[in-house]
């Protein structure tokens, strides 16, 4: 294939996915983290660089830069049709969680050709679950983007280290440069040491020279230079002083993840009664498209064969260290996931030419024979298989938005938003139940809920600072509710704090106002005068 042909069909991808993770961006509500980083960029723009100090500043600068230019066009364009701040605060992730096939490409056609290159760019451009992802506020986007820039960089630095040393050592501060925009963008350090550790244990058998000390020094030079430079406060007291609060889990109010019907402790410091082992496999079994999770195990089994190769070795390597550590910790939410699926949609890529090169030996051998009808019947049965492995996952892609997250195969039995509520729902519908409350609700109404930061952005943006908030797992609180107060109830907001009061008033009251999603309740709002005794329990 030619440089021109590979340049127009990874454009091609990447508009694909541009578009994709585009489309309605503006139908969900912001969650509670998306939020945070409205404030953040706001605080920003006014020279405040104190807000949400528990992740590094790099997509909050972006954040802030895109509320600006949005700002901007809404003030300079009467006529034309504003941006909402929910499409400027998620557009600089949708941009390059787009752009990341052109990295996942260059990583695949280094490992593996051009072949699996594109059909991995292709495979992370309609994928459902990086989609997701890609589409909410949050640092796993750049993580993922600049990791695997990262690991791309330094793979070519080893590859051109003997013929070409000057070269190499321009590619291993590339590197270098990548991981720090990674650290810049989330405090994940673990993939720079698993990049190290890989090339430690099997880099001395497939690379020559061995890696140098003073390249290791570029590395991690360039990494602390570009790190610190774009995220200047790591260097304040006072986020020191925030980060060691944040760890001790000062910062957290709520405890608990429902999952399938049940409770779970979903924090680090629960080493029992935490979230299931298989919260990740049964994610990636149910919303992956069944051909995809198909190529995915005939991909595993190929690159397992050939484990000792360069590109199955460091993506069997990256894989079982993603998948092994991050199931057995107590913690685990579906944005994490996102740095598991370059892995999955490679592997997929290694599985889908797998089959395709079966295929081809059935064609060859039927050519060989004297049955006609055989001969006719191999090349359609090559068609459906691109049918089945290409066209189908775009199609489940393009019919799934803009809800992507509530997309199941039909191994989740239609079950929408009763396997993960939190990340399924993650507070869609919640904006449309708090404009309806404000357009009703008499002046100085209190309202309960479980994520103040939304409530509070929404009553002023709706005109409605008087309302008043208050948490429904505060039971001094709620107890001082008025029998008028709303209650807002999520199911990915129920908590161990607040379990007990909400299944009260689901048991014997109507929702005055349900939001449907989807398929599925994304909120039910309640407001009846016997919440005074729902309240002491009664």
């Amino acid at each position: 294939m030619t440089t021109r042909l590979k340049v127009a069909a990874i454009a091609l991808m990447v508009l694909l996915g541009f578009v994709l993770r585009l489309r309605g961006l503006d139908r969900v509500g912001f969650n509670e983290d998306e939020v945070n980083k409205v404030e953040a960029g706001r605080a920003y723009l006014h020279g405040d660089f104190s807000a949400n100090l528990e992740h590094p500043m790099l997509m909050k600068s972006m954040i802030a830069v895109s509320l600006a230019a949005t700002d901007l066009w809404n003030r300079e364009r009467p006529g034309a049709r504003p941006v909402p701040e929910e499409v400027a605060v998620r557009l600089p992730n949708v941009i390059f969680g787009a752009l990341t096939a052109v990295v996942l490409f260059l990583v695949a056609q280094e490992f593996f050709g051009v072949e699996i290159g594109l059909l991995t760019a292709f495979l992370w451009s309609i994928g459902t679950l990086a989609i997701i992802d890609n589409r909410l506020a949050k640092e796993d986007t750049l993580l993922v983007f600049f990791t695997w820039l990262g690991y791309y960089f330094y793979h070519r630095a080893k590859k051109t280290a003997d013929a070409n040393p000057r070269a190499a050592g321009k590619h291993y501060i590339a590197s270098g440069a990548s991981f720090g925009l990674m650290l810049a963008s989330k405090y994940f350090p673990h993939y720079l040491g698993l990049n190290f550790l890989y090339y430690y244990i099997f880099g001395k058998k497939q690379f020559r020279p061995a890696r140098r000390w003073v390249d290791t020094m570029i590395v991690l030079g360039a990494c602390a230079v570009f790190f610190v430079i774009l995220n200047p406060m790591v260097l304040a007291p006072s986020t020191f002083r925030y980060m060691l609060h944040y760890a001790a889990e000062g910062t957290m109010t709520h405890h608990g993840y429902l999952m399938m019907g049940r409770f779970y402790y979903d924090d680090p410091a629960h080493l029992r009664g935490g979230m299931p082992i298989y919260f990740y496999p049964l994610m990636l079994l149910i919303k992956t498209p069944l051909p995809i999770v198909c190529a995915f195990l005939v991909g595993l089994v190929e690159i397992w064969k050939r484990r000792r190769e360069p590109g199955p070795s460091f993506l069997l390597f990256m894989f079982l260290f993603w998948i092994i550590p991050f199931s057995l910790l107590s913690a685990k939410w579906l944005r994490w996931m996102l740095s598991l699926m370059p892995m999955v949609y490679m592997i997929a890529a290694v599985g889908i030419v797998s089959i395709f090169t079966w295929l081809s030996a059935l064609v060859s051998s039927a050519r060989r024979t004297e049955d006609v009808g055989g001969r006719r019947l191999v090349p359609a049965l090559a068609a459906v298989a691109a049918l089945v492995f290409l066209l189908e996952p775009a199609w489940v892609s393009a019919r799934g938005g803009p809800y992507y997250s509530l997309y199941l195969n039909p191994l989740g039995l239609g079950r929408t938003g009763y396997y993960f509520p939190h990340d399924e729902v993650n507070d869609m519908g919640l904006r449309e139940a708090i404009a309806q409350i404000s357009e009703e609700a008499p002046r100085g109404a209190m309202v309960g809920g479980a994520t103040e930061p939304v409530f509070d952005y929404y009553f002023h943006r709706f005109g409605r600072d008087d309302l008043r908030y208050f948490d429904l797992s505060d039971r001094e609180k709620r107890m001082a509710a008025p029998p008028s107060a709303y209650i807002v109830v999520q199911d990915g907001r129920k908590y161990f704090e607040n379990l007990s009061f909400v299944q009260r008033v689901e048991r014997y009251q109507v929702p005055v106002q349900a939001v449907d999603i989807g398929g599925a309740t994304a909120v039910r709002v309640y407001r009846d005068e016997e919440f005074a005794d729902l309240r002491y329990g009664r």
